[in-house]
């Protein structure tokens, strides 16, 4: 069998692609995660309000960029702008960058023939993304090559210098084969919506692409300062288009919630908090490394090695322009997008697979050609009947993998009812949850309540879905509530009691929920003092309003006992158990910046069961380095509870004073079923 034009080997692995997705799509029909702090809804909440034409930065936030989750929206409209379709169109678009990526590593690697490199990509493909995966699994050894797009879109971000690659090849050429220096134009424009994709990938991308510009047009100054000129304007002229289009004119919120508040708050905010998972300074870059999996490690290692090979060749003339250039475009784009968030967040091993199959690969791109006569060129090792076979084979076991995940989902027998308005099937426990939402959902429209002062949710949800809300909070979810203003306006929510409802994460579902309960304790305090539970299922607990005044806050003991020039250790006490709010006033002068972050580590009643799964970096989490701070501090009889504080380098903490209240325990764990607590719930405010 022979498949000649380049048109139809696309038409092949385009088929293999459609086939991929369908098979995929419909193993998330009964598959589809219900876990709410997964990620998928924070993407569901981004294309919904985009979809809706509202205005980015005064109507909603979008935590997870802007071109981003433009690009999901043919495939979010098209499958009824349902959870299902934003999970969807994720999974379609990762499965796609998959694509790219191997086909871009193979067009890279000189001695595979034209011809040839539609069967060498989906061997690749099959090698790198299914059966690796398999052989990682059996040895216990972590594969960083996913199709899964995990919490916040990761692999697409690392996606984006891969579909921007094309352009540049025929742009560049164009330039370099005319002297066109307006092509630099249109390649502007593509790098501008690239900018917006993410802050990770954008800001890389746009570096990425003027170094290789430079690398590829080095001979010619002239031109190449033309080029750059052109380019230049292009990035300006499509990021503000974009821009002024989906915040409707109006950027500067969105510009400070992503450039301040997010920027300056996910330094300390998320977990892990150990000295050697934050930048300081040059020195601490290797922290990068030492964090990573091996395979992902080797890979940064290759690919930073090869770049920067490939870079200086490309100045001495000894390699292609274009190719050289297209390869540290790519290498240099994803090198950014990996090390970027962890120099400007915290060091993490999840950042780092988007560049492993390009890193593994690097060595073969940046052989020499001697090497390769020397070794004997694949094409000979390999005859053209053989690959077609190797490709055959690797479709076929591709499609295979994805049917038997298909068929053997355990999804397939649990989860027996569909549900339009998420787009996928649920358990019929789920299914009840959700019907007792819509009843909810029915006695508020009876009532005239305004579908923005419903419902406010911790952690959007598919009962957020199934109630038909909107949310109160231009955030969504309080963990993307970053900045001292949005958290206040989060918290006033519930302190102004301007909400109907409220859901919060169970303490028994998750460990994180009681880092974001210490992260975000004014809030939760508000939350206890002006609403009731009444409800919960597995995962969520519902509160309402409460009928009565909360009891007053008992006093309690709170004294500085230990001082050092990084640390302070707080020992508070009460004389009955429950929360305690522990009020801090800082006396300067103390240190601020990086490296003055504040961590607390707490030694409560709450932290003993240390066998208990709890949060990454338990018992430690961040806070904001504030003169004043609000923490929790669990309490009980006959037990002092002690919390350090510390600053991460070890900078001055300086002095403080603290006072505490106790407030009730409340039993969050005892409450009834979600359709029963809804249920009498709606019998007690009937009139």
């Amino acid at each position: 069998m022979r498949i000649g034009g380049g048109w139809r080997r696309f038409a092949v692995l385009a088929a293999v692609f459609a086939v991929l997705a369908t098979l995929r799509g419909a193993w998330l029909l009964h598959a589809h995660s219900l876990n709410s702090i997964d990620g998928a809804l924070q993407t569901w909440f981004a294309a919904d309000h985009l979809a809706r034409g509202e205005a980015l930065g005064s109507a909603f936030q979008s935590y997870l960029g802007i071109t981003m989750v433009l690009a999901l929206l043919p495939i979010f409209a098209a499958g009824g702008k349902t959870l299902f379709a934003s999970t969807l169109g994720a999974y379609v678009l990762v499965l796609l960058a998959a694509f790219a990526c191997c086909y871009a590593c193979v067009w890279l690697i000189r001695p595979i023939a034209p011809r040839a490199r539609w069967q060498a990509a989906l061997v690749l493909l099959a090698v790198f993304y299914y059966a690796g995966p398999l052989v990682g699994q059996a040895s216990g050894i972590a594969w960083p090559a996913t199709l899964d797009p995990g919490v916040s879109l990761r692999p697409l971000r690392g996606a984006l210098p891969f579909f921007v690659l094309p352009f540049y090849v025929v742009l560049v050429r164009r330039v370099r084969r005319r002297g066109r220096a307006l092509a630099g134009f249109p390649l502007g424009l593509v790098a501008g919506a690239g900018l917006l994709w993410s802050n990770d990938a954008g800001i890389p991308l746009v570096i990425a692409m003027t170094l290789a510009l430079a690398l590829a047009l080095w001979p010619k100054r002239a031109l190449l300062a033309k080029t750059l000129a052109a380019f230049g304007l292009g990035v300006m002229l499509s990021a503000g288009a974009i821009l002024l289009a989906v915040t409707h004119g109006r950027p500067g919120p969105w510009l400070a919630y992503n450039f301040r508040d997010v920027a300056g708050d996910q330094f300390w905010f998320f977990a892990p908090w150990d000295r050697t998972t934050r930048i300081l300074g040059p020195a601490d870059l290797h922290h990068i490394l030492t964090h990573a999996d091996p395979l992902s490690a080797l890979a940064l290692v290759l690919l930073a090695v090869c770049v920067a090979f490939v870079a200086v060749q490309c100045l001495r003339g000894k390699v292609s322009p274009v190719r050289g250039g297209s390869f540290v475009l790519l290498g240099a784009g994803l090198l950014g997008t990996a090390v970027l968030p962890q120099i400007g967040g915290h060091v993490g091993a999840e950042y780092n697979g988007i560049v492993f199959v390009l890193g593994m690969c690097a060595p073969l791109i940046v052989a020499p050609a001697r090497l390769w006569r020397q070794a004997g060129r694949p094409a000979r090792l390999i005859g053209p009947g053989a690959l077609m076979v190797l490709a055959g084979l690797a479709a076929v076991a591709m499609t295979g993998a994805e049917t038997a995940r298909l068929v053997r989902s355990p999804e397939w027998s649990a989860r027996t009812v569909y549900d339009p308005a998420l787009g996928f099937h649920v358990t019929p426990d789920y299914a009840a949850d959700l019907a007792a939402m819509r009843r909810l959902a029915a006695a508020w429209d009876a009532a005239g309540v305004p579908q923005n002062r419903r419902l406010l949710s911790v952690y959007t949800s598919p009962l957020d879905i199934a109630a038909g809300t909107r949310s109160p909070a231009d955030v969504g979810s309080l963990i993307h509530a970053l900045g001292p203003a949005k958290r206040a306006a989060f918290t006033a929510l519930v302190a102004r009691r301007a909400v109907d409802a409220v859901t919060t994460i169970a303490p028994d579902y998750s460990g994180w929920e009681g880092w974001l309960t210490r992260a975000d304790w004014p809030f939760f305090r508000a939350l206890r003092a002006n609403y009731t539970p009444i409800a919960r299922n597995d995962q969520q607990v519902l509160w309402v309003r409460s009928a009565a005044a909360s009891p007053a806050e008992a006093p309690a003991t709170c004294r500085v006992t230990g001082r050092a020039a990084g640390r302070l250790t707080l020992a508070i006490s009460a004389a009955s158990e429950g929360p305690a709010t522990v009020r801090v006033t800082r006396q300067p002068p103390f240190a601020t910046g990086r490296a003055a972050m504040l961590t607390v580590v707490e030694d409560s009643p709450d932290t003993a069961p240390s066998d208990q799964g709890r949060w990454a970096g338990f018992p430690r989490y961040g806070i904001a380095n504030a003169p004043a701070l609000e923490l929790l501090a669990p309490v009980a009889l006959g037990r002092v509870t002690t919390l350090t504080l510390e600053t991460l380098g070890g900078s001055a903490i300086g002095d403080a004073t603290c006072t505490a209240t106790v407030g009730a325990a409340i039993d969050l764990v005892t409450l009834p079923a979600l359709p029963d607590g809804i249920a009498r719930h709606l019998v007690r405010r009937a009139p």
